[in-house]
């Protein structure tokens, strides 16, 4: 009778509760509850600071944290029954916007609150992957990217309760409801399947808001139907997190080749390791995606673009945060840096931050030739890379094929609508044509002249019959099939060790600066312990020695600068080479008594290399009398050439790197001399065919090919007119031989500076060039090699 008597008030609240609410009271569960505390632990993005033991969720809103979501995940989840929880948003925040033009957008809305469930490791930003499923404060049911409106909106000083359905044996199993101050705001919504057999942790995700959150055991706001709140659940209803608070956390370093599979090999780690947390410029740009900012252009995956046009963040105050909060979290962490997990520096300041006994630091080389588990795995990514791409173009075709099919359509139905109408027009004609009969001879030939049309019109209203027919069988198939095709790696994708990505690891400026500090990590730097992933500590020593020697051959050393060695002699130069071109003006001014042909005697008996003095050959000849502009440009070529190589050596001043490279010669001459190298003004294409003019100089060979120089210690520059001068005449008694190839087509660029065309008395250009005439006054100048700073006019 007692038992009776109870059952009473209990089938009354039942059955009241029906009539309100799709939702009926608990029954009486004799199982012991959980003895789990329900709070919020390590399971926190970093700017999440919880208060008052986890019952307020607070966020950091400073360096640019007021535009990322702010995500918490409770320690102990649901695996069967229905429980709740509840949500107060406490303080709303307005923090100072800090964007600077059009494209410092901020997420909207500023302040947002999501109230979910998802499972152990998934991603702390509900909405940002598909093991999650949520309500948000704009109404809205999500899962995933996907999302739908089918609640009202709450917003602060509300009590919201979360109830989560995973009671089998009720008619509302898998679902997920939503209650504001105790009443509905959201029918009961199904979860994916997908989550209905894992164990669900309540999950809250917040922007520019505090939050306060009560887990259990007693409502702040009741239900029309007795529920129990997720603290006092039944113990074997729930399960608790593994990554609670343990007391010994880890700092992971993963140290590698750049572009050789670094990232994708801690991308497989992350996921073996899913309760870890990634530190690294690309996490933190994730996270900026996942929170509503749109994704920059540029930069590197070791450090991308951050320009947000959002102050905080385009001045790295972000990352400041970061390093400065990261230790004072106790999380396991993987700090990801490419260059600076490289670099013995950079290392000592991360193991500096992580000092307090509680973290146990890591170094792990990743360095080498990979595993074949590694390659199998990189394997089967880029086929569902190449697999997903290739879907992707299948249904843009299939779109487009449709959107054609459907065009053809609507035009047959307009072609059938017109054949129709004009087929009821023949037709009131014909009616119209009987009744008047042979009243007159004249409509008599004017019906023929009718008929004669309407059979016209009729032949053609068939040959658009089969006209449509045949379009129609030619639709039909489009080709293209019902599912996508398969595709396959090809023979060099198969043979990879490594994937070949678009965007490097490290960008080439920062490479060069810190390229020569590469060091493999040491226990004796501070680390805990060094492990080797792929090959042992001694073949990863070589192994980085060779790639750093290779790479040194092949990066450009963005930061170098010209040595005050270098200004100096090129100074010197400039004066040297003006006084020559000025020399040479004089002496054609004033030319000696000799003629052509001295002048070809004396070239044929005097060795050029014994000549000590090239201002004066005798008689004040200077050596270069006969220079043209291409000779100038030539002796100019030389000397830039040879100092270029030889400043080059001098500057770096590293063993590994004393030539420089063919693919950079143009770099390095731009850095020097602050202008062009522009093989097109000799008519070549490349600067290998430009220098092969000076060989006796320089030489580009070898392989890989690099730039080195034929000359020792030059103590003069006049070698170097010894050697245009040799060159010109052997370029002139080549030609005089009647070979076309010894002429050089040289073409001065635009705006060149005026250079000193060889000049013999005015009286003699006919001896020289027959039928030449001496330019008069007013001739345009001949222009020289491209800003080579020469004088002279004609």
């Amino acid at each position: 009778k007692a038992g009776k008597a109870e059952d009473e008030p209990s089938a009354k609240r039942r059955e009241k509760a029906e009539k309100e609410d799709v939702e009926v009271d608990d029954p009486i569960d004799p199982r012991p509850a959980t003895k789990a505390t329900v709070g919020f632990g390590v399971d926190t993005t970093l700017n999440v600071v919880p208060a008052m033991q986890g019952k307020v969720l607070m966020a950091l809103t400073e360096g640019g944290m007021q535009y990322f979501i702010a995500g918490a995940r409770a320690s102990v989840g649901m695996k069967a029954g229905r429980y709740l929880y509840e949500v107060k948003i406490i303080e709303a925040l307005n923090p100072v916007e800090s964007t600077q033009g059009i494209h410092g957008r901020t997420p909207q809305p500023r302040q947002l609150v999501r109230l979910g469930f998802s499972t152990a490791g998934s991603s702390l930003v509900l909405g940002d992957c598909d093991d999650c499923v949520y309500f948000d404060s704009e109404g809205n049911f999500g899962s995933g990217k996907m999302k739908k409106r089918t609640s009202q909106n709450f917003t602060r000083d509300q009590v919201i309760s979360v109830l989560l359905n995973l009671d089998v044996n009720s008619p509302n199993a898998y679902t997920m409801s939503l209650f504001r101050e105790g009443v509905r705001i959201a029918e009961p919504q199904t979860i994916p399947e997908r989550l209905r057999d894992k164990p669900l942790f309540p999950h809250i995700c917040f922007r520019n808001v505090t939050v306060q959150v009560n887990m259990g055991p007693n409502l702040l706001k009741p239900l029309p139907f007795s529920c129990r709140m997720l603290q006092s659940a039944a113990g074997s209803d729930v399960i608790e997190s593994k990554e609670s608070e343990v007391g010994v956390y880890n700092v992971m370093m993963p140290v590698a080749a750049p572009d050789e599979g670094t990232f994708d090999w801690l991308d497989e780690w992350l996921e073996a390791h899913p309760s870890w947390v990634e530190l690294s410029d690309r996490k933190l740009q994730q996270w900026a995606v996942s929170s509503g900012l749109s994704k920059p252009k540029g930069g590197s995956q070791d450090k991308p673009s951050f320009a947000y046009g959002i102050t905080g963040m385009e001045d790295m105050t972000l990352q400041k945060v970061i390093n400065a909060i990261a230790p004072t979290i106790p999380r396991n962490y993987v700090v990801m840096e490419v260059r600076a997990n490289l670099l013995a520096s950079e290392r000592a300041e991360v193991l500096k931050r992580f000092s307090l006994p509680h973290f146990k630091k890591t170094a792990m080389v990743v360095m080498g030739k990979p595993t074949e588990e590694f390659k199998d795995k990189l394997r089967a990514k880029i086929l569902r890379e190449k697999q997903a791409k290739a879907d992707n173009e299948w249904r843009l075709k299939k779109a487009q094929r449709e959107q054609q099919k459907q065009m053809l359509r609507r035009q047959r139905e307009l072609a059938e609508f017109r054949r129709k109408a004009e087929e009821n027009r023949k037709k009131l004609l014909e009616e119209a044509m009987k009744k008047t009969g042979d009243e007159k001879k004249e409509d008599g030939k004017e019906e023929g002249k009718v008929k004669e049309e309407l059979e016209e019109e009729k032949l053609d209203a068939k040959d658009e019959k089969v006209e449509a027919k045949e379009e129609e069988v030619k639709e039909e198939d489009d080709g293209l099939g019902d599912e996508p095709p398969k595709v396959e790696l090809s023979e060099e994708e198969l043979h990879f060790d490594f994937r070949q990505a678009t965007v490097g690891d490290i960008a080439p400026a920062a490479l060069s600066k810190s390229l020569s500090s590469f060091t493999i990590p040491e226990e004796s730097e501070g680390f805990d312990a060094v492990e080797f992933v792929w090959e042992g500590e001694a073949e990863c020593k070589e192994y980085l020695r060779r790639w750093v020697l290779d790479a040194k051959q092949s990066t450009r050393m963005e930061d170098l600068q010209p040595s005050k060695s270098f200004a100096d002699k090129m100074g010197s130069w400039q004066k040297q080479f003006q006084e020559w071109q000025a020399k040479q003006k004089s002496f054609k001014t004033n030319p000696t008594k000799k003629e052509k042909k001295d002048f070809e005697e004396t070239e044929t008996k005097v060795d050029i290399f014994s000549i000590e003095d090239v201002d004066d050959m005798g008689d004040g000849e200077p050596l270069y009398a006969n220079f043209a502009p291409e000779d100038w440009a030539l002796l100019q070529l030389r000397y830039e050439s040879y100092l270029l190589q030889e400043s080059f050596k001098k500057d770096v001043d590293d063993p590994d790197r004393t030539d420089i490279p063919e693919v950079h010669i143009a770099f390095y001459f731009s850095k020097y001399f602050k202008r062009t190298l522009n093989p097109q003004v000799f008519n070549f294409k490349t600067v290998s065919e430009l220098l092969d003019l000076v060989k006796d100089t320089v030489i580009v060979s070898g392989e890989p090919a690099v730039l080195t120089s034929n000359m020792d210690d030059v103590d003069s520059p006049e070698i170097f007119v010894k050697l245009t001068e040799e060159c010109r005449r052997d370029r002139q008694r080549r030609t005089d031989a009647g070979d076309e190839t010894a002429k050089l087509k040289y073409t001065p660029p635009a705006g060149a500076a005026t250079a000193i065309r060889p000049q013999v008395p005015l009286q003699s250009w006919s001896q020289i060039r027959p039928g030449f005439k001496a330019p008069g006054k007013g001739a345009p100048p001949v222009g020289g090699l491209g800003n080579l700073g020469w004088k002279g006019k004609w």
